[in-house]
C-alpha cells in the first residue's frame, strides 16, 4: 500500500456497543410508532427492540477493558434479558397460557428485575476500570441517577409499593446508561 505508510487507522471503541445503545434507545419511539401506524403492537415491538439491544450488548461487553470474570457477568446477564425479553416478544405474538405464564410471571417477576442490576453493576465497573476523559464525567452522571433510581426502586418495594405501581420515569431513567455507552463506545481508538 504506496502512500499509507505512515499513517494510523482511527477506529471506533465499540461498534456493537454502539449499535446495542441505539438499539436500546429507539426501542420505545419505534413501539410509539408501531402504535401509532398500526393500532397494536407496541409491546411486542419494544420487547423485540430490548431483546435485540440486550444481545448486542451480550457481544459488545467483551470490547471494553474489564477484568474477564467481570465481562462474562455483563455478557451472561444480558443475554438472559435478551432471552427474557425475546420470550415475552414471542408470547405476544403466539398466544399460549403455558409460554405467557413462563415469560411474564416465572421470567418477567423473578428474574426481569434483578438481572438489570447486574447489568448495572458491569456498567458501573466499565465506568470505573474503563472510562476516561469527557465520556467519565457523562458515565458518572448516568451512573449515578441509573444506581440511585434503582435504590428508590427497592426502597420503595420495600416500603410496600409494587413495581408496577411505581412512576414509569423509573424506569424511563434506565435507559442513561446507554446514553453513556453510546459516547463511550463512539470513542476514537488508535491501533499501536
Amino acid at each position: 500500500m504506496v502512500g499509507s505508510q505512515g499513517r494510523s487507522r482511527v477506529g471506533m471503541r465499540s461498534p456493537r456497543g454502539l449499535l446495542a445503545a441505539i438499539v436500546f434507545l429507539l426501542a420505545l419511539p419505534v413501539a410509539v410508532l408501531s402504535e401509532i401506524l398500526f393500532g397494536s403492537g407496541d409491546g411486542t415491538t419494544i420487547h423485540l427492540a430490548l431483546g435485540a439491544g440486550s444481545l448486542l450488548l451480550a457481544f459488545a461487553v467483551f470490547d471494553f477493558k474489564l477484568p474477564r470474570w467481570m465481562n462474562w457477568i455483563g455478557c451472561v446477564s444480558a443475554g438472559a434479558l435478551a432471552v427474557i425479553f425475546l420470550l415475552q416478544a414471542v408470547a405476544l405474538l403466539i398466544p399460549n397460557d403455558s409460554l405467557t405464564y413462563l415469560a411474564y410471571e416465572v421470567l418477567g417477576q423473578k428474574l426481569e428485575g434483578l438481572v438489570p442490576d447486574l447489568v448495572i453493576l458491569w456498567f458501573v465497573a466499565m465506568l470505573l476500570m474503563d472510562s476516561q476523559g469527557k465520556t467519565r464525567i457523562l458515565g458518572f452522571v448516568a451512573m449515578s441517577i441509573a444506581v440511585g433510581s434503582e435504590v428508590y426502586k427497592y426502597t420503595l418495594v420495600y416500603l410496600g409499593t409494587s413495581i408496577e405501581a411505581q412512576p414509569e420515569v423509573l424506569r424511563a431513567l434506565m435507559l442513561l446508561p446507554f446514553v453513556w455507552l453510546l459516547f463511550e463506545s463512539a470513542k476514537k481508538i488508535h491501533p499501536k
